[in-house]
């Protein structure tokens, strides 16, 4: 782009989308904290875990294909639940879990202040990239541990199927996480405090690795039309937009980001100095622009951001 005038996008932007985000995860947690607080008075009050977790009608799929029944545990809600996450993994990829998932929001929140405060501290910055220097095999790592979640996903769902019993259930941080308030020690609470603290070091390690909730709504989000597009013409090559994703997709190096870890919470977007580099895009099989205005006259895509 040398010696090309690229038009830089308004920071005000990048605050409206964060803002938007931001607002509606902080609505989902202090809900998720009023449950677990009527938990802990109550003694049992709310619906249990499992109520609210779409992962729960996935596990009983087979079952109640089959026989008309759920596995011990699962709601009816759960199968309404995991229907609307299919349509939300149809229509915008994994908006689920880069806007309403509260378990990724924590990972998410505790990486933040981990980085706020390492980044005010000269000492921590250079104790940083002196470690990163010495781990050049992580990104190989990293790369092999994705496959992670779909092996957990093949073990809940099918562990399920066989026995009748939600296998998953004694490791889920999400039932640890409703349950935080009785205090029980237990094998899902120690996966929560583990995942909680890799979030310290690793951005939603959860979700890279080992959430199966995540697995299937990246893979049914293949089919959506939505994605974020790269205009390689307007790219300034800054790595910006890598650096900002939470889920460590190279998205400069995409034409069009539909890799299955993308969460679709738009913080590439948001970070991107371009103005016309990165743009959150539907594409239908009629290949028909959403608004002319907004394509460029060879494209095909019709932009929404």
């Amino acid at each position: 782009m040398s010696g090309t005038f690229v038009p830089r996008r308004n920071a005000r932007t990048a605050r409206q989308i964060r803002w938007a985000r931001h607002s509606v995860q902080a609505v989902i947690l202090m809900w998720i904290a009023w449950i677990v607080w009527s938990k802990a008075v109550s003694g049992s009050g709310s619906a249990s875990a499992e109520a609210f977790c779409p992962f729960g009608g996935f596990e009983t799929a087979w079952t109640w294909i089959t026989t008309g029944a759920t596995v011990a545990h699962v709601h009816t809600a759960n199968l309404v639940l995991a229907g609307v996450v299919i349509i939300m993994a149809l229509i915008g990829r994994g908006f689920f879990c880069g806007w309403l998932c509260p378990l990724g929001s924590i990972q998410e929140a505790i990486r933040g202040m981990a980085h706020g405060v390492t980044s005010r501290a000269a000492w921590m910055r250079r104790t940083g990239r002196a470690i990163s220097a010495q781990m050049p095999w992580w990104p190989r790592v990293d790369h092999v541990l994705r496959y992670g979640r779909y092996v957990v996903l093949v073990w809940a769902v099918g562990g399920a199927a066989i026995t009748g019993v939600m296998v998953f259930r004694e490791v889920d941080p999400w039932n640890a996480l409703l349950s935080v308030a009785e205090f029980e020690i237990s094998t899902a609470f120690v996966v929560l405090i583990v995942v909680l603290s890799m979030s310290v070091f690793i951005e939603r390690p959860f979700c890279r690795y080992a959430c199966p909730l995540g697995a299937v709504q990246g893979l049914i989000g293949k089919a959506s039309p939505v994605a974020i597009q790269r205009n390689a013409d307007a790219c300034l090559g800054c790595q910006i937009c890598n650096n900002a994703c939470p889920m460590g997709i190279d998205v400069n190096q995409a034409t069009r980001v539909t890799d299955t870890a993308c969460i679709g919470c738009l913080e590439c977007v948001a970070a991107c100095p371009s103005q016309n580099a990165l743009a959150l895009t539907v594409t239908f099989p009629t290949r028909i622009p959403l608004r002319s205005s907004d394509v460029d006259t060879n494209s095909q895509e019709g932009a929404l951001l």
